[in-house]
């Protein structure tokens, strides 16, 4: 029993040795965001350090979410306080995890899911080239926690894989020649993104023409593991108490992306959850072929016409939520925004 212990004692030991050293040896060589357009790490990691209990409306999804929603511009018209939590092609395993993840610190009363990914066709993301780019962005700002190896264990199909979704020094050991200053003095407690979650997109020249997805009235079935995890979001929100609402952003929906998503309506049929397809609403909006910033995103003209549109729905549809029109740092924030949309 003695040799039993002391060897317990010191594999104990050797663990927390090496997670001393490989600790910051991966802080350092993780891959950062945190500037330009695409500052995603201020975005995710800057969640965490900001008020708890601040968020009475939060915003879930892929980039369609974060492209879309401007909380500055809601905040300016209704008072009501939010967030996007979202990232790149967030698959709703993902989006899962992040609503789990933002529940430790938030209260929201009502819960925004963008459904893009609903829509999506594959069980992982996974593959070498831009599908990883798409994973570990959603797991590296992730503070390591229950919550985070139970994502692992959704979003790759190999241990080793899962292992390193984890652990990303595995992923970005090379980087030795990549590094700059900002990597070693870079601190996640210190994250804040003034324009909570949302990414300002820079208007474009191309005119992007709308599909006329209204036609489509066939519904397509989703991916198994995409319906799934929809009706666990939704079953979460149940169990919370929070409200859900399940929304598709104007996007120029492409015809059989609508086919699917009319699945996603009426899941959401189903379980007694309100609904809204926003690209039916081009004309009420504002909108036209010259906001997008590309085929499927809207530029920050187009995101600010359809933020004020949303903001005044939510104030008309759920008067309750609570304000707070009058906090400084809001303001600050909000002035911040505003020249950087000048300067486009």
């Amino acid at each position: 029993m003695g040799d039993k212990l002391k060897f317990f004692c010191k594999t104990v030991v050797f663990l927390l040795l090496l997670a001393l050293i490989l600790v910051p040896v991966q802080r350092v060589m993780a891959r950062k965001s945190l500037s330009g357009t695409w500052d995603m790490t201020n975005k995710v990691a800057g969640f965490y350090n900001e008020e708890e209990d601040q968020f009475e409306v939060m915003f879930f999804g892929p980039s369609h979410a974060y492209a879309a929603f401007s909380p500055l511009v809601i905040w300016e018209e209704t008072g009501i306080k939010s967030y996007v939590f979202s990232t790149q092609q967030q698959p709703l395993w993902a989006t899962y995890t992040y609503i789990k993840e933002a529940l430790k610190t938030q209260s929201p009363a009502l819960i925004v899911l963008e459904c893009r990914m609903a829509l999506g066709d594959k069980e992982y993301y996974m593959e070498e080239g831009d599908d990883k780019a798409v994973t570990y962005p959603y797991m590296d700002d992730l503070p390591l926690s229950w919550n985070k190896v139970e994502l692992a264990v959704q979003s790759a199909p190999e241990l080793e894989e899962r292992f390193g979704l984890l652990f990303n020094f595995m992923m970005y050991h090379s980087r030795w020649n990549d590094l700059h200053r900002e990597d070693f003095t870079f601190r996640r407690d210190e994250a804040r993104d003034p324009y909570k979650g949302f990414v300002m997109l820079e208007p474009q020249e191309p005119l992007q023409p709308r599909p006329a997805s209204e036609t489509v009235t066939q519904a397509v079935p989703l991916l198994e593991k995409n319906q799934y995890w929809l009706e666990e979001i939704i079953k979460l929100c149940q169990e919370e108490g929070i409200e859900l609402w399940l929304i598709k952003s104007p996007s120029n929906l492409e015809l059989e992306e609508k086919a699917l998503l009319n699945t996603v309506e009426e899941t959401a049929r189903r379980y007694n959850v309100p609904f809204h397809d926003f690209n039916v609403d081009y004309a009420d909006i504002g909108l036209d072929e010259s906001m997008f910033f590309d085929a499927h995103h809207m530029d920050a003209l187009g995101a600010g016409k359809f933020s004020r549109y949303f903001a005044h729905i939510l104030q008309s549809a759920r008067p309750n939520l609570k304000t707070d029109s009058g906090d400084p740092v809001w303001a600050a924030d909000l002035e911040v925004y505003q020249r950087a949309l000048e300067g486009m």
